[in-house]
């Protein structure tokens, strides 16, 4: 488990959307997506393999998009300028913050 990385803030990021499991049983905790920035770099981390990560502008268009193979670190594109949802799909979970480029 990897501590992150040495620069670069953490996105806070909230469940939004749970569809119910079948049969109701107990629930485990929800792992949530870790994810830092900084400048225009996006580390994903713990939680995010898997995942589809989009960037939502304030008409709610997806402006960027892509898939999680690898956590690693992915290059934000240089165009974008302002403050953006940040939305992380992972099954049939959904988890969004804000992040200003």
């Amino acid at each position: 488990m990897s501590a992150g990385p040495t620069e670069g803030v953490i996105i806070p990021l909230n469940p939004i959307k749970t569809q119910p499991t079948e049969g109701g049983g107990a629930r485990a905790p929800i792992l949530v997506p870790v994810l830092y920035l900084d400048g225009y770099t996006l580390t994903t981390g713990n939680g995010t393999l898997g995942s589809t990560i989009q960037l939502l502008d304030e008409d709610d268009n997806v402006v960027f998009s892509t898939f999680i193979y690898i956590e690693g670190d992915i290059e934000l594109p240089e165009t974008l300028s302002g403050t953006y949802t940040i939305r992380v799909i992972r099954g049939s979970q959904t988890f969004e913050g804000e992040i200003t480029l």
